[in-house]
C-alpha cells in the first residue's frame, strides 16, 4: 500500500468525525441522500481494512493523543532550535555556521512525513546538548525542558505507524485494494457534492468538512503547506527545499478569492511575473517553468482579494509528481 493511499485512509476517519460532531450532525443526519452516501464511504473503507489486515489504530499508531504529542514536540523543538541559535550567535566565539543551521520553523516541525520530521527533530536535540548547563539561562532553556524533548521524541518515533504499517500491508490482497479505493474515491467524491449542497446556508460546517480532505503526510518524498490567507495577505513557503524540476501542486479551496504564486529569493510579494489561481481550481506546476519568473528559493503566495479569507494548499514533489491536477493553461 503506498503513502497516498495510508493518507486517504487516514482521511476518512477524520471526515466522519467532523460529520458526526454533536455541532454538524444535525445539518445533515435527516437527508437520506447524505445518510446513504456516509455509509457507503464506511462500507468500502471498512473492506480494505480487512483486506489489508489493519485497525484505524494502525493508521495513526499506537497513541490514541500522537497528533498533541507530535504538536508538543514541535513546540519545544522551535524553542531549542532558537536558543541554540541565539547561543551560536552570542557566545564568546560565534559560531555562525551552526546559527545558520538551526532554521527550523513550527511548520518544518508539524507538518510532513513524521520520518523526515523525527530527523529534524533529533539534530535539534543533538545541537541543543552543545550548550553548557551554566549557560542554558541565558537563552531560556531548562535541563528539564531538554529532558522532556528528548522524551517526546522517543515517544514519537514509537507512536509512528508507518513501519509497522509497510509490514502488515505486504501480504495483502493488492488487486482487491486497488480496486476497492477506487470505489471508496467515487463514494467520497459522491459524498463532497452532497455536503457541498449545504455551503450557502451553512458555510463554516463546508470549510471544516473541506479542510478534512486536506492530507498532510505525504510521505519521504513529499511536503505539503497549509494558509488561510487575510485579503491580501501573504506567505513564504518551501525556503529552499526544492530544485528546478521539482513539482508543485496547488490548491485553492477558497470560494471566492483568488490567489497568485511566485518564486522568489526574499519573503517579498515580486512586482511581476508569477501565476493567478482562481477560486476552487488546482494546478499542478514544474518549478520554475509554470511560474513566469526566474527561479527563487520561496514559493510565495499572496491573497489577490480585499474582502474574503484565502484557503490555501501546496504540495511540494521531488522531480515529477503523480498528481492528476491539471497544469496551467500553455503550459
Amino acid at each position: 500500500m503506498t503513502d497516498r493511499q495510508l493518507n486517504y485512509l487516514r482521511m476518512v476517519p477524520v471526515e466522519r468525525g467532523i460529520l458526526e460532531s454533536t455541532t454538524n450532525a444535525p445539518i445533515w443526519d435527516t437527508n437520506t441522500f447524505v445518510v446513504a452516501a456516509k455509509g457507503n464511504v464506511q462500507t468500502i473503507f471498512d473492506q480494505i481494512l480487512v483486506d489489508a489486515g489493519l485497525t484505524e489504530a494502525d493508521l495513526h499508531g499506537n497513541t490514541t493523543n500522537k497528533e498533541q504529542l507530535w504538536h508538543d514536540t514541535a513546540l519545544l523543538g522551535v524553542h531549542m532550535n532558537i536558543g541554540t541559535k541565539v547561543w551560536a550567535e552570542n557566545k564568546i566565539v560565534p559560531d555562525p555556521v551552526l546559527a545558520e543551521m538551526m532554521h527550523y520553523t513550527m511548520t518544518d516541525l508539524s507538518r510532513g512525513a513524521i520520518q523526515e520530521v523525527l530527523v529534524s527533530m533529533n539534530f535539534i536535540l543533538g545541537k541543543v546538548n552543545l550548550i553548557p548547563v551554566l549557560e542554558l539561562p541565558n537563552v531560556n532553556i531548562t535541563p528539564l525542558q531538554i529532558t522532556n524533548y528528548t522524551a517526546n521524541i522517543a515517544a514519537l518515533t514509537l507512536a509512528n505507524p508507518q513501519f509497522r504499517i509497510a509490514q502488515v500491508v505486504k501480504s495483502a490482497a493488492t488487486g482487491d485494494i486497488v480496486e476497492k479505493f477506487v470505489l471508496l474515491k467515487k463514494a467520497m467524491a459522491k459524498q463532497d457534492n452532497l455536503i457541498h449542497t449545504y455551503r450557502y446556508t451553512h458555510k463554516v460546517f463546508v470549510e471544516s468538512y473541506d479542510n478534512g480532505r486536506i492530507i498532510i503526510d505525504l510521505g519521504k518524498t513529499m511536503k505539503t503547506e497549509e494558509a488561510v490567507l487575510h485579503p491580501r495577505e501573504h506567505v513564504a513557503w518551501f525556503h529552499k527545499k526544492y530544485l528546478p524540476g521539482d513539482t508543485l501542486t496547488f490548491r485553492n479551496h477558497s470560494v471566492l478569492a483568488k490567489v497568485k504564486v511566485f518564486l522568489n529569493d526574499t519573503t517579498d510579494v515580486p512586482a511581476t511575473g508569477g501565476f493567478e489561481i482562481d477560486p476552487e481550481q488546482e494546478f499542478k506546476m514544474e518549478i520554475p517553468t509554470a511560474f513566469n519568473c526566474p527561479f527563487g528559493h520561496y514559493i510565495i503566495v499572496v491573497s489577490l482579494s480585499d474582502t474574503d479569507d484565502a484557503n490555501v494548499t501546496g504540495i511540494l514533489a521531488k522531480g515529477k509528481s503523480a498528481s492528476g491536477a491539471p497544469t496551467p493553461p500553455l503550459i
